[in-house]
């Protein structure tokens, strides 16, 4: 078989849709479409401790070692490694780490892969001075997503810089005006400007497909990113009523903000109860890194409900929602949605907002 150095692809940057979307298109230009449940393999890199870095780079290694079976062609998807030289989320890596990974390099650049083999790696960094880096990148194509000045400066700035050409990928323009407002609206997460584009692209029709001001106030959903409802969230979580009076009273009351903030729990705790029950059955550990013993289809209905290997695409969101899920007891998580979404429906048929403090107390409070 004809070897080539085409079949490594090392994929790195701060915003996961752009890298995701480009691992993707190499799947896809790569490996058939009737093959790829089969000829993909997907190998988490998502890892805290030193142990579990040791045993994510053994199976990469073991998957991307070991020839295609009964398919034509095999693509191993190392996903999101957390602890490549230089992108380690808790400082430097461990020698032992540091050996492995440099090791696997060696071995790919002394023997390049078959040509019916592709190996993709993404990361959020990497210390391309690094010898795992300088030894890896003699035989793969090296992508890396750069954030520019102004993307520190002004995000929103450069969202709306791209959203142009995100837009004419799902098929929609805007008229005059009405990008700003967009963007203004949902933020500037690359995830969530497509994901609204494509709810606007279904909105419109087939017919016309230019979005206008009216369109966005219809259909267009508001950011769930702000800080204050982060915040929020988070000293609910901590389980610390005293914070979560200290964190409310920061913010200005209004019923605006008060369904925003209700609709933003009432989604958070949905989800943490689908984490909570993964957590329960050790399908997902505490710093959260997947299990292979996932049952058949059951890592697909966790995807399909947002909060599955394939959705929670950083490491970072993964380990944010296990951390909060684990807070709670699988019944706690239940009854907490049962009084947001009954506090819900009270404040819009006219209750008072105060009601809101006592309810997010009452759930923030530790049981015995």
């Amino acid at each position: 078989m004809p070897e080539t150095a085409n079949n490594i692809h090392l994929i790195v940057g701060e915003d996961d849709f752009l890298v995701e979307s480009a691992a993707k298109k190499i799947i896809e230009s790569s490996v058939p479409a009737e093959l790829r449940s089969s000829a993909v393999e997907v190998v988490s890199g998502n890892a805290d401790k030193a142990e579990d870095q040791l045993a994510s780079i053994a199976q990469c290694r073991s998957s991307v070692m070991t020839p295609p079976f009964l398919d034509p062609v095999k693509l191993t998807w190392w996903r999101g490694v957390t602890f490549l030289p230089g992108g380690g989320r808790g400082g430097k890596i461990s020698e032992d780490v540091k050996k492995s990974l440099e090791s696997l390099s060696e071995a790919l650049s002394s023997s390049p892969l078959p040509s019916n083999q592709i190996f993709v790696i993404t990361a959020v960094k990497l210390l391309k001075t690094s010898v795992f880096a300088k030894t890896l990148l003699k035989n793969a194509e090296f992508i890396e997503f750069v954030q520019e000045g102004k993307w520190e400066k002004d995000k929103a700035a450069a969202a709306l810089l791209r959203l142009p050409e995100l837009a004419k990928e799902e098929g929609v323009s805007f008229d005059p005006g009405a990008d700003a407002d967009f963007i203004a609206k949902v933020g500037y997460d690359t995830r969530t400007i497509v994901s609204e584009l494509q709810k606007l692209r279904m909105y419109l029709g087939k017919e016309d497909r230019s979005v206008t001001l009216a369109d966005i106030a219809e259909i267009t959903s508001i950011s769930s990113s702000e800080p204050e409802l982060w915040e929020m969230i988070g000293a609910i979580c901590s389980r610390n009523p005293r914070l979560v009076l200290k964190t409310y009273s920061q913010f200005e009351q209004s019923p605006s903000f008060a369904i925003r903030l209700l609709n933003t729990l009432e989604k958070s705790f949905r989800e943490m109860i689908v984490v909570r029950d993964a957590i329960d059955n050790k399908w997902i550990s505490l710093g959260g890194m997947w299990s292979k013993n996932i049952p058949p289809g059951q890592a697909e209905n966790l995807d399909n409900v947002g909060v599955g290997p394939n959705t929670l695409k950083t490491a970072w969101a993964a380990r944010r929602i296990v951390q909060n899920a684990n807070a709670f007891s699988l019944n706690e998580l239940r009854q907490a949605r049962f009084r947001l979404l009954r506090l819900r429906e009270r404040l819009v048929s006219g209750g008072s907002e105060d009601m809101i403090v006592t309810e997010l107390l009452k759930i923030a409070k530790r049981r015995p």
